[in-house]
């Protein structure tokens, strides 16, 4: 094998390695720091607070900074990693359209090893969707990478049981492999796939021929594309986040997601829309299950929850038709009100 191929690989396969890493890490100890703290996380979310409006959308923007910054970072170093350096037709062979159902299972099961949150996962998923992966499978990407945050996973067993936690994994799998399915049948023929990201002209060296210096400064430009791509709007979208968190008072929370249908449907649109950090999710369903709310309204949220956010679908947009997020968001808590119903019956009482 070609040396410059072997130090490509190894780049790729560096930036990964330090997203693991990272993911992982701080995954455990956020699993630690929440759950000996859970009570206070929860009474902290739950507690009524006179803060200004303005106050509150800026507090929403530092805190997202504070801790997305770094993995937002190796998110989009990965993008662009993605688009230097692994070939097209390899992705296309992995998670191209019309190959059946392997890519969505690929798609669906490959993102729990990277354990990011809904909006750093983006840029990868910008990244091989621009390199030639199927609408499809990377929808499916999309939404079930996020659901298998190692520390959401762990908290959701310590807090809730093995019930929310086994029936969490098996619907989000699903859920992402049938929402990208549907969505890749009722769009891909309606929109027109973006051009792949071409940062070189046509006249300049042959991709074998690139030196392996030229090829980093090719994939910082990339990820610089991704970055204008798509940061501004997630930005846009945590501030509206805000403003959502300013307008729904705890209160209004904790009187509306009890039992029944209504419950349901309202959890899994607040979790479509709502942005919470993925260790805050299982200390706050703990805390309204305590204070009443139902067993399917909890599951409903913890399916939409962790795969989608405000922030993350007006990111998406930039990347997609905004046709696809929002197809792919009403499929969701379709999907979101279907589990809630399903594990409610199943599930009456915490």
């Amino acid at each position: 094998m070609d040396k410059r191929a072997i130090l490509a690989i190894a780049v790729v396969l560096l930036i990964f390695a330090v997203i693991i890493v990272y993911e992982w890490g701080g995954s455990w100890q956020g699993y630690k720091s929440a759950l000996k703290d859970q009570k206070q996380i929860t009474r902290e979310f739950l507690e009524e607070k006179q803060i200004p409006i303005y106050a509150l959308v800026i507090f929403t923007i530092i805190e997202y900074i504070k801790y997305s910054w770094l993995c937002l970072l190796l998110a989009f170093l990965a993008a662009g990693a993605i688009q230097e350096f692994i070939p097209q037709e390899k992705v296309m062979k992995l998670l191209g359209s019309g190959r059946g159902f392997l890519p969505y299972l690929i798609g669906a099961g490959g993102g729990p090893v990277l354990s990011m949150c809904s909006c750093s996962v983006i840029p990868i998923f910008g990244g091989l969707y621009r390199r030639g992966a199927g609408l499809g499978p990377a929808i499916a990407f999309l939404l079930a990478a996020p659901a298998f945050n190692p520390a959401a996973l762990f908290l959701n067993f310590a807090l809730l049981g093995w019930k929310f936690t086994v029936a969490r994994v098996i619907i989000a799998m699903t859920a992402g492999m049938l929402v990208g399915y549907i969505t890749d049948k009722v769009m891909a023929k309606r929109i027109k796939k973006p051009e792949p990201l071409h940062i070189e002209s046509e006249t300049d060296v042959a991709e074998e021929k690139k030196s392996f210096g030229k090829r980093i400064v090719n994939m910082l430009l990339y990820s610089w594309e991704f970055v204008k791509m798509v940061l501004p709007l997630i930005l846009i979208g945590v501030v509206f986040a805000g403003l959502i968190k300013a307008f729904l008072p705890p209160s209004f929370i904790i009187k509306y997601l009890g039992v029944g249908i209504f419950p349901i449907m309202l959890a899994s649109a607040i979790g479509v829309l709502m942005y919470v950090p993925s260790i805050v999710e299982a200390p706050l369903i703990r805390g309204l299950l305590e204070s009443g709310m139902g067993t399917g309204a909890a599951m409903a949220h913890l399916l939409t929850g962790p795969a989608l956010s405000l922030p993350s679908i007006l990111g998406v947009c930039k990347i997609v038709d905004p046709k696809v997020p929002a197809v792919y968001s009403v499929l969701m808590w379709v999907c979101g009100v279907i589990a809630g119903l399903i594990f409610w019956v199943l599930v009456p009482v915490f």
